[in-house]
């Protein structure tokens, strides 16, 4: 199967201010447990910060990442739409669209992870990981959700996943050509809405049986 770039990270969102100094303490914290994939604990420190600060998209992000990692996606996205709310910055909202995009991805709900990813590149059209996720879905119609998988198994899948990011990034389409090929899904679309309306029989009185 090929290169699917997952989570991101958004540690380069974390400002130091000293009116919230324990605010900034407990999410580095959070952070660090997060990276030794100490979820619950990182929890933990995200719901301090909370009690600190509730209106920081920062800690609703951070949030919503420990949930899916936890693989309790639909946490995951009401934490990720709570980040929304919290912030009007082009490019922090665009990683959280990118987020939402892989999460809805896990959960097999490929429509939604589309718009998700196309949202993302409206406001940061430089992105290469939501253009490769885009593009990737877009040239795969026939995508089917994938089996829950235990964790030494995503384990082993991300790690061959890293090791051929590099190579997959020079794949990479333009802006353009996904542009073009949004324009091209969206004609095939429909085209294929008008042959149905072709094959359906008019539904007509006195008749009993269903068409």
């Amino acid at each position: 199967m090929k290169r699917f770039i997952l989570l991101q990270i958004f540690y380069s969102l974390i400002i130091v201010n000293i009116s919230f100094a324990g605010f900034s303490k407990d999410i580095n914290q959070g952070n660090k447990l997060f990276q030794k994939e100490k979820y619950d604990d990182a929890m933990e420190k995200y719901r301090s910060a909370e009690i600190k600060k509730p209106d920081s998209a920062v800690l609703y992000y951070n949030r919503g990442n420990v949930f899916y990692k936890q693989q309790f996606y639909d946490e995951a996205i009401k934490e990720y739409q709570k980040a929304l709310g919290y912030t009007k910055d082009k490019y922090v909202k665009s990683k959280i669209y990118y987020n939402m995009g892989n999460t809805y991805y896990k959960m097999g709900n490929f429509e939604q992870a589309k718009e998700m990813y196309k949202q993302s590149l409206l406001l940061n059209p430089e992105d290469i990981d939501a253009k490769y996720n885009l593009q990737y879905i877009l040239l795969n119609p026939n995508l089917k959700p994938q089996q829950k998988q235990t964790s030494q198994q995503q384990k082993e899948k991300n790690k061959k996943q890293d090791e051929q990011q590099s190579q997959q990034k020079k794949k990479f389409m333009s802006q353009q050509d996904v542009a073009r090929l949004l324009e091209m899904n969206e004609q095939q679309q429909k085209q294929w809405q008008k042959e149905m309306l072709k094959k359906i029989k008019p539904k007509l009185p006195a008749v009993d049986k269903d068409w």
